[in-house]
């Protein structure tokens, strides 16, 4: 995992509704699986985590383009890497502007089924408290609807403008109020980093 070596921290990803951290061969605990590009990993499996987040951007890899939220817990960074358009990053998404930026929060992934197909989500609570969605069918606040286009002959829902504005509200409103991370001296250079990115860099250099 070349990615987390230059980048420091634990990236933690989301795998048959659990999250999942890559750990070296022979971890106890740990699951071998042969992921999407062929290459067997080793993972650890757990229901949920609990940080503050620190820091949101966007990022291109060999995956594609996804959504990285830095989250600092106990002075340990963490990073929780979904794909930029799928119902677990919509998700949090929509709850950003009722989190409690300055206090921890709980954060565990759901899956049921509605009408026969999965339903993705990210359960947050801070307090005890579950945190709503800022943004709803019944009370949008200026969230634009799903669009259903025509693609190669198919109809297909098209969230492009969903996303710009999502986008945007995580540039204007969260990403200014973000915290600045308190870690330990093994991820001081990344709590500098961040620190930065929250502060003086360009959309550009934080990855928008």
């Amino acid at each position: 995992m070349g990615l987390d070596n230059r980048e420091g921290g634990k990236f933690i990803t989301i795998l048959g509704g659990r999250f999942a951290t890559s750990v070296p061969e022979g971890t106890p605990g740990s699951v071998a699986r042969v992921n999407k590009v062929g290459k067997t990993v080793h993972e650890m499996y757990y229901d949920h985590f609990t940080g503050k987040l620190v820091g949101i951007r966007t990022q291109e890899s060999e995956y594609g383009k996804n959504w990285v939220f830095d989250f600092v817990d106990a002075g340990e960074v963490y990073r929780l890497q979904l794909s930029y358009s799928n119902s677990f990053a919509a998700n949090l998404l929509k709850k950003l502007p009722n989190i409690d930026l300055e206090k921890e929060m709980k954060v565990q992934p759901t899956q049921k089924e509605v009408d026969g197909k999965n339903k993705s989500s990210l359960f947050v609570t801070q307090g005890g408290l579950s945190i709503k969605h800022a943004y709803t069918r019944e009370v949008p606040n200026g969230l634009p609807e799903m669009e259903q286009l025509t693609l190669r002959g198919q109809l297909t829902w098209d969230d492009t403008k969903q996303l710009e504005f999502l986008h945007n509200m995580v540039v204007t409103q969260i990403i200014p109020k973000l915290p600045k991370p308190e870690v330990s001296n093994e991820d001081r250079g990344v709590s500098e980093a961040l620190s930065v990115s929250n502060e003086d860099q360009s959309l550009e250099e934080l990855g928008f």
